[in-house]
């Protein structure tokens, strides 16, 4: 065959041969979206769904790009009720050729703008979507994605066997996976925005940023997952981590981190939101080192445990809400965690090599185990300013501006966090307090303190207050003795006891009444008056309470909590001396206040000046003088703010009076206009006892006898707060009165009687208001007395008529007023 006969023919096949390929690929592009959705379909055990499918780089054929809009899969168990996968776009690059020859190798996978949505369940997953395979062969099956990326996509992922979440959106991923047999090998470089890693509820990350570069190989056989060295950031902390984790029947971890710098204000950010609330106000700078681990189950009943040693160098720290601050601190430590989900089981360990900051420094070893009540241990030293520590109580009724304090022991307590609290007796402290100079302002009640001195030492019994000076506002004292039961201190229904002995010098009772109607309603809440027991031997000089003031008190000054007392008090005050029984207690919302005393020749001027006239104006310390001598028994119901309720009281008073003075009393001004006598005006006394009982706003007097310069009399009656008298007075009239022609002539007209004693008797009833005051004759009272004379005359005959004596012989000495002014 000739040459040209050969070309011809080797023409003809390969047009043959292009006419043929290039309908072939015609016919595969024009029904590619059937053929690749029936085929995809048959393959998987969920529904696909595709819009439309281009192909593009027929020039480049066999490889091809494939793109596929709005894709969705189904799950394979519902979980999220949702799509497993949705996507605005998913591009594929092959190679047809190599995918024919059973080299399952794809060259890219690009999904955009999608969500994905996974889930381990306790069985299977929500991703099985491959339709079991009935090649029974053992040839090995590869297969490999070059390059897989996630742009703009939204990731989800749930766990339910260990109650484990993720949620994140990436901008841009870029994964390598390749199967081989059993082991499925991933190059993973990953930006992660909002992620958030719950675990029990409990959140472990959130929304914080990440970044990822790992390398990760999954074995099915094995039930393995291995970490290569890898790096993380969450937001500015960099961590290296590597391990394993095992996804069988029960899921297992055993992973390493490290963090080789960051700054602890970072590491703060990235802990589990069980511990980082704690820190929420805490601001801090410097550097800090981290290595740890996580290994564990991962089940229903357990978690893995988390292991963190840390070291800090050089830092600041502050709490700018309450001004604290500490600078150049270093430490180091361990977290531990049995079970990250239960941080009741979790404690943590700091040795705190140096902390200072202007006049403070701290050093000492600290402990604390259960973050749910937290058991503390400390055990070191401190040099704290005043302010400073009072800023670090957060304390909003105290300002301490100047002074220190100097601490040097060891230090035990549990506080229970739900309840805000101390637990009951778990308070220890062995070691050394001092505080110096403490100059500052107590909010509520208002006080200037000036200088708050102290000693303490305490032991595992008592806590011993060696020496302990005070002074604020114009007031001086000093406690010394010990504290019984010290562990209990700050305790709702504690037994500590304070014994040993108390001087105060210008003690002003009313600067200690809070001006807060909040503190007082909070006070009148609780069943004590008092934070603490003691029993303590006072000494008050220049003592002051309203306008009362005591020269000196003496005596045991106890509490039991429920009631202040001093059952033994001398008081030297009123230019006289007392003996008294005092004690206030809580009653319901108020207080009562009982008091027992024996007075010994004090002022009533000064009673009744410095106790504010009794709160009347009728007689006050301008009408009234005289000395008393006396029992009185007084009890008074206080409200919230120790104002007495004057409806409550009750008193009771057995006196005497002597050398007594009555002065423009108005009521026996207007008596001496009744019975015109002057001497009335000015009434004086030598002696008056009498038993006297105040309740129902009434004060109550037995008939009384009272001789004077002017005019003996007999008085009862009553006298209400509301300043309504009603008095019976019975007047004798001596011979001084009998110059008086004028009224002892008209003796008839104003029921006048004889008395037993040969005088002359009126009996006048006073009634009324100071306003309106109305003074009159008693007639009923003439009437009652000239009965009672018939019965003594009647007694006296029938004496006479048995023969025991005579009618004249009470009788024979007593003068006839009558004939006396008849004539």
């Amino acid at each position: 065959m000739d040459l040209r006969k050969i070309i011809k023919i080797s023409f003809i096949t390969l047009l043959v041969a292009l006419v043929a390929s290039s309908g072939v690929v015609y016919y595969f592009y024009t029904n590619i979206k059937p053929i690749l959705v029936t085929e995809i379909n048959k393959a998987l055990a969920v529904e696909v769904n595709v819009k439309e499918i281009n192909i593009s780089g027929l020039k480049d054929f066999p490889k091809l790009g494939i793109k596929l809009k709005d894709v969705s899969i189904n799950e394979s168990t519902s979980f999220y009720n949702e799509k497993l996968l949705e996507a605005k776009e998913l591009n594929l690059f092959i190679d047809i050729m190599r995918l024919w020859k059973g080299d399952y190798v794809i060259d890219g996978v690009a999904l955009r703008d999608g969500k994905l949505n996974l889930a381990d369940l306790a069985k299977k997953s929500n991703y099985d979507i491959i339709k079991p395979s009935n090649d029974t062969s053992n040839v090995a099956v590869s297969f490999e994605i070059k390059s897989l990326k996630l742009i703009n996509c939204a990731l989800r992922y749930s766990h339910t066997p260990s109650d484990f979440s993720c949620n994140a959106s990436t901008p841009n991923s870029n994964i390598r996976l390749k199967y081989l047999e059993e082991t499925t090998n991933l190059k993973i470089k990953t930006k992660l925005n909002g992620t958030t890693l719950t675990v029990e509820g409990e959140k472990y990350i959130s929304n914080k940023d990440l970044a990822i570069q790992t390398g990760i190989a999954v074995n099915t056989a094995s039930s393995t997952v291995n970490i290569s060295t890898s790096d993380i950031d969450i937001e500015e902390v960099k961590l290296q981590t590597e391990g394993t984790v095992f996804f069988g029947n029960n899921s297992n971890l055993d992973i390493e981190f490290k963090s080789n710098s960051t700054t602890a204000q970072s590491l703060l950010s990235i802990l589990p939101n069980s511990l980082s609330q704690s820190f929420n106000h805490v601001k801090l700078s410097g550097n800090a080192l981290i290595t740890g681990t996580f290994k564990g189950e991962m089940n229903d009943n357990q978690n893995p445990s988390l292991h963190l040693e840390y070291r800090i160098d050089n830092s600041n720290l502050a709490i700018p809400s309450q001004k604290i601050k500490l600078a150049k601190i270093s430490a180091n430590g361990l977290l531990t965690m049995p079970n990250i989900s239960n941080i009741e089981d979790a404690s943590v360990t700091c040795k705190l090599r140096q902390a200072n900051s202007d006049g403070n420094s701290i050093r000492g070893d600290i402990s604390v185990k259960n973050f749910i009540k937290p058991t503390v241990n400390w055990k070191g030293n401190a040099e704290l300013e005043a302010a400073f520590l009072s800023a670090l109580a957060d304390s909003s009724s105290f300002d301490a501006n100047q002074g220190s304090i100097a601490i040097e022991g060891e230090l035990n307590f549990i506080y229970d966090t739900e309840k805000g609290e101390l637990v009951p007796n778990s308070l220890h402290y062995i070691g050394n307090v001092q505080g110096k100079n403490i100059v500052g302002i107590i909010k509520n009640p208002k006080l200037d303190v000036k200088n708050v001195s102290f000693n303490l030492s305490a032991d595992t019994e008592k806590l011993v207050v060696n020496e302990a000076n005070f002074s604020y506002n114009n007031t001086t004292g000093s406690v010394v003795g010990y504290i019984n039961e010290y562990n209990s201190l700050f305790d709702k229904n504690s037994d500590a006891v304070l014994v040993g002995d108390l001087n105060i010098n210008n003690l002003n009772v009313n600067e200690l009444y809070s001006t807060s109607t909040e503190s007082n309603s909070l006070a009148s809440s609780s069943s004590n008056i008092s934070p603490i027991q003691f029993k303590l031997n006072a000494e008050l000089t220049n003592f002051k309470y309203n306008d009362f003031k005591a020269e000196s008190m003496t005596g045991y000054l106890l509490s039991d909590r429920k009631r202040i007392e001093m059952p033994k008090c001398k008081i030297d005050a009123l230019q006289g001396k007392t003996a008294a029984a005092i004690s206030v207690k809580k009653l319901r919302e108020n207080y009562l206040l009982d008091i027992n005393s024996e007075l010994q020749k004090i002022s009533i001027n000064q009673l009744l000046k410095q106790f504010n006239n009794f709160e009347q104006e009728e007689i006050t310390h301008e009408h009234l003088n005289g000395r008393l001598t006396g029992n009185i028994l007084a009890k008074v119901i206080l409200d919230q703010n120790y104002e007495p309720i004057l409806s409550k009281l009750y008193a009771k008073a057995n006196v005497t009076i002597t050398d007594g003075q009555l002065k423009n009393y108005e009521p026996l001004k207007e008596l001496s206009s009744f019975v015109e006598i002057n001497d009335l005006e000015d009434v004086k006394f030598k002696t008056i006892t009498n038993t006297i009982e105040i309740f129902d706003q009434t004060i109550f007097i037995p008939k009384m006898r009272i001789e004077n310069n002017a005019l003996n009399m007999d008085l009862e009656g009553t006298h209400t707060f509301e300043n309504y008298m009603n008095y019976r007075i019975s007047l004798s009239v001596a011979e001084l009165l009998a110059t008086k022609a004028n009224w002892i002539a008209k003796k008839k007209e104003r029921r006048i009687e004889q008395n037993q004693n040969g005088g002359l008797t009126a009996y006048i009833l006073m009634e009324g208001t100071p306003e309106d005051l109305s003074i009159k004759y008693d007639r009923t009272a003439v009437k009652e007395n000239i009965k009672e004379e018939v019965k003594k005359e009647k007694a006296k005959f029938l004496k006479a008529l048995k023969g025991e004596g005579t009618l004249e012989e009470e009788t024979s000495e007593t003068k006839d007023y009558d004939n006396v002014w008849d004539e």
